[in-house]
């Protein structure tokens, strides 16, 4: 079960070892151990205190960015539960959503206390799961139990940041991949893929999703200065409309969210596919009603 971060460990390992050579002859590190040496060697809760305050303008866009992250929790809980091979449809899986929620919003006011940025749920996971084979909630103990004891000791933190972003994103690419195949996985083994009303509703939110995932300048455009993307320049605007309007930008430009928002509206207002069974029958007695009027002409 510790396949994963072997694969890590070798990937860092040959990092490590190797040299990118440039155009001048020059050979550069994929690791470098200046983010080891900056990195306090232990640190805790509350090394540094910052005075408790309240932020208006950021009001809106804290709200949406907990819808994103509210919509993430719900599919992340839900791909926990496909790959571990549990039923979807039961009261259990419904107070685990319940949880899941709860416990984010318990532990983002914590770490925001803490000084630290908010939580929500980690979506790798479901892929480690999907290759280790091991849902044990043990497992989890024992990982939150490392997670703070090595939280403690800032080089720790070193060496995962100073890990290459090739190496980083060799790894997560397979495991976001195992999240999209559960999620598919789980859409077609509780949904009717048949229907024209549920191809309707999948097609369009997934056209949106991945389309701000491609081009995610679209509605969020930071190749330029601050406040200048075409969607809604608003260089000008006072410091609410700002927050408005970042607000507005991150949940457009959030692939998940709005795309499980499109498919939430589209599930309340379009109307259900008229019955195959019915339009079948339909037929039939039109058929019947036909024959027997040539039965009357004969």
């Amino acid at each position: 079960n510790c396949n994963v971060i072997i694969a890590l460990l070798f990937g860092y390992f040959v990092a490590g070892v190797s040299t990118l050579e440039t155009e001048d002859g020059d050979s550069l590190k994929y690791v470098t151990n200046g983010n080891i040496k900056i990195a306090k060697s232990i640190t805790f809760l509350w090394v540094e205190t910052f005075p408790l305050g309240f932020y208006g303008p950021a009001v809106i866009p804290l709200l949406i960015a907990y819808l994103v992250t509210t919509v993430e929790t719900v599919g992340d809980i839900s791909a926990v539960y496909d790959v571990s091979e549990l039923d979807t449809q039961s009261e259990e899986y419904s107070e685990s959503i319940q949880g899941g929620l709860t416990s984010d919003a318990v532990n983002s006011i914590l770490s925001a206390l803490f000084t630290s940025m908010p939580n929500t749920t980690f979506s790798q996971n479901n892929g480690v799961i999907a290759l280790t084979k091991c849902a044990s909630r043990r497992a989890g103990y024992a990982c939150g139990f490392w997670l703070i004891l090595m939280g403690v000791f800032g080089k720790i933190a070193g060496i995962i940041t100073s890990i290459p972003d090739c190496v980083i994103g060799g790894m997560t690419i397979f495991l976001f991949c195992n999240v999209l195949v559960s999620g598919i996985s789980l859409a077609a083994s509780t949904l009717d893929v048949n229907s024209r009303r549920t191809k309707f509703i999948l097609g369009l939110s997934l056209a949106l999703g991945v389309g701000v995932t491609v081009w995610p300048f679209a509605f969020q455009d930071l190749r330029g200065s601050s406040y200048t993307a075409k969607f809604w320049t608003c260089a000008d605007c006072s410091n609410a409309l700002k927050g408005l309007r970042d607000g507005v930008s991150i949940f457009l430009s959030t692939g998940y969210c709005i795309g499980t928002v499109t498919a939430m509206i589209l599930n309340l207002i379009l109307p259900e596919d008229v019955p195959v069974s019915r339009a079948t029958e339909k037929k039939v007695d039109e058929k019947s009603e036909e024959e027997s009027f040539k039965d009357d002409d004969a």
